[in-house]
Formats: C-alpha cells, structure tokens, sequence
C-alpha cells in the first residue's frame, strides 16, 4: 500500500493533534508544536540514511521497521575507507528509490555493532526483514546492492 505525500502528512497532522489532546485543525492552521519537519516524513517513508552511533539506537531502528514489515539496510563503514566513500552517494540515491530503512553505522564510532553482526571488512551491507538477518554483501558493488535491496524490499 503506497500513501501519497500529501495524505501521509494529512494523517500526521491529524495522530498529532490526537496524540497532543487537541481537536484536529483545517490546514492553513498550525501550531508551532505540531509542525512536521522534511526529516520527520523522510525517516516514515524512507529517503534518508540514517546514522547509528550506539548499539541500543541500531537495534530500536531494526525492531521498528520490523513491526512495520520494512526491509533495513545497514551499511558498516569508515571514515578511512575509500571504497565506502565510494559508494556512499550511490547507498543514498538507493534511499531514494526504494521503500526501505537505510542505516549508516561507522565501525570506528560503534564497534558493538559491528562485532553483533559479524563485520570483518567494509564496506559490509547487512540486510533484515522481520528483525533477522536474511543477507548481506561484502565490497562496493553497487549494481549487487540495488538487485538485493530489490529482491528483499518485496
């Protein structure tokens, strides 16, 4: 089921108004604690990468998307990987195009993440559905990545 953006800021505004204990406002009437930001909307439907830097924040992220049937995408990096810089551009286009949850962990920053899922080499993409892990690719093949991301985010 996909929403348009437009009726997926709709049903925002309204869950906020429910959430905060007030009556639902016609558009055009907002109050400054209510406003949804670009961020907010990109981290529901996908677009964004976002970084993890504790081990507790990357799991929060993976059990959400899992109760949400959402296919995450975790890319170990390192700031002194060159391949990684690589391919980052590409990891943030794929964002973009797919409905999926794409994360960016820096093993240097978060060593406990990478240790939990076996990270020996970067750039190392881990993919999970359902909260398991069900692939993963070594390197920075971009044309393997996007046919993986394809396969799972079905």
């Amino acid at each position: 089921m996909k929403l348009e953006l437009s009726s997926l800021v709709a049903l925002l505004a309204a869950l906020s108004c429910v959430m905060a204990g007030s009556s639902p406002r016609p558009f055009g009437i907002t109050r400054s604690h209510n406003t949804l930001t670009t961020s907010s909307i990109l981290f529901i439907r996908g677009g964004a990468v976002h970084e993890s830097s504790t081990l507790a924040d990357l799991d929060s992220k993976i059990q959400s998307a899992a109760l949400q049937n959402k296919l995450t995408i975790i890319d170990f990096t390192a700031t002194w990987c060159a391949p990684c810089k690589a391919i980052a551009p590409i990891y943030k286009e794929l964002s973009e195009e797919f409905d999926a949850q794409f994360i960016k962990v820096d093993v240097d920053d978060n060593p406990e993440a990478a240790q939990k899922f076996g990270v020996s080499a970067m750039p190392t993409f881990v993919f999970i559905k359902g909260g398991e892990v069900v692939d993963r690719l070594m390197g920075a093949n971009a044309a393997r990545l996007q046919e993986l991301i394809a396969e799972w985010s079905l």
